[in-house]
């Protein structure tokens, strides 16, 4: 199958999926999403997804698993152009180097279609750490509750879909968490079953710093968050305009 139809599949299917509706389960739920997103859908043959908590509102749920429909979308995409253009692409030595291209095909699924039984998002503040951090925490991990992410409000006054990347500024200027789909990957990867534990952890953010592991230190590059962020961002936005809009670097 070419790029090119493995993209169309991915837009197909989100057009079916738009009316399906929000998935919400009860205090002590644990279990993955059971519903048209734990199917094959959007690339992905067994995509699963962590449980949306109770004090979620109707309103957040729905915006909440949009967001996780673009997550699968968007992780689809760049595993399918690295299936598709190697290692030798450009966008993968932009962000990755000479890494090795197993550790970023296995941390892809790893995302994607490992377990989430345990895996919790839930709207209530319960740490009191989003009050304390107004405009600023669009959500955070629970320190005390490992498997736990909050998120906050200003994640839905804040995060974008994918549909407005490279129309609300470069890659560069908004930063890859800046869409809804993108955050929410490095929302998972604070939980400790998805990093497997910190080998894929937040070891340098800045974008100077992010850029200097691909070219200089490619063994962290494939370990860094941001590394991964920024890829699928570059290489969805090529799908948007020829060339993608990453900026100036």
């Amino acid at each position: 199958m070419t790029f090119t139809s493995r993209k169309f599949m991915v837009f197909a299917t989100v057009a079916s999926l738009a009316l399906s509706a929000p998935v919400t389960y009860d205090t002590n739920s644990t279990v993955e999403l059971e519903s048209s997103l734990s199917q094959e859908v959007l690339g992905w043959s067994h995509a699963t997804f962590p449980a949306i908590y109770q004090t979620c509102n109707e309103t957040n749920a729905r915006m909440l698993n949009a967001a996780l429909k673009d997550t699968a979308e968007i992780t689809a995409y760049g595993k399918s152009r690295l299936l598709n253009y190697g290692v030798d692409d450009v966008y993968y030595k932009r962000w990755f180097g000479n890494g090795s291209v197993f550790t970023v095909m296995g941390v892809f699924d790893q995302l994607m279609e490992a377990s989430k039984g345990g895996m919790l998002m839930r709207c209530d503040d319960v740490d009191g750490l989003c009050a304390a951090n107004p405009n600023y925490y669009a959500g955070h991990h629970r320190e005390s509750a490992p498997a736990e992410t909050v998120i906050c409000d200003y994640f839905y006054n804040s995060r974008k879909p994918l549909s407005n990347i490279c129309f609300e500024g470069t890659i560069v200027d908004v930063g890859p968490k800046h869409y809804a789909g993108i955050d929410m990957l490095h929302r998972y990867l604070h939980v400790p079953t998805m990093s497997m534990d910190g080998f894929i952890g937040e070891y340098a953010e800045t974008l100077e710093e992010v850029v200097d592991y691909a070219q200089n230190n490619a063994t962290f590059a494939v370990k860094n968050t941001d590394n991964y962020l920024y890829y699928l961002a570059d290489v969805y936005s090529a799908s948007v305009i020829p060339g993608g809009c990453l900026g100036d670097l």
